[in-house]
């Protein structure tokens, strides 16, 4: 299989960059701009779930989680993120290769809900280890 950055993709990591700029966010952009090891790829994908997930929690609080649960959690993951991934999963055969053409929503982009699945996991394992519900830092 072929993967190829998209322009739909190349679009969102820079909308990503001008986001966080514009919010005062005055770190470097949170991956390598030219990753040379399998650690710069994934301490960048990392990072950029990171900061989402704390920009979600800044804006939606805990107090849903704590609502759902554990199994509210997964069932949102299952049923609404990973549904959002598989019909933005558009691909075409070409010469015997699939080529996938990712679809963006006007709502989340294809990466938000990879994120969401990723961060959502990170969330059942806070939730199991008794541990959600802990205070934002300030910083």
């Amino acid at each position: 299989m072929t993967y190829r950055l998209s322009d739909n993709d190349l679009y969102e990591r820079d909308r990503m960059r001008m986001t966080h700029d514009a919010t005062g966010y005055t770190e470097e952009p949170p991956y390598v701009a030219t990753p040379h090891t399998f650690q710069d790829v994934f301490a960048g994908i990392s990072k950029e779930g990171f900061d989402l997930l704390v920009e979600r929690q800044r804006k939606y609080g805990p107090e849903n989680i704590k609502t759902l649960g554990m199994f509210g959690v997964f069932e949102r993951m299952a049923s609404d993120k990973i549904e959002r991934v598989r019909r933005g999963m558009n691909g075409t055969i070409k010469h015997g290769v699939i080529e996938l053409d990712f679809t963006d929503y006007d709502d989340e982009s294809f990466e938000d809900a990879l994120f969401d699945i990723a961060n959502y996991a990170h969330i059942m394992i806070a939730v199991k280890r008794r541990l959600w519900g802990l205070p934002l830092d300030d910083k």
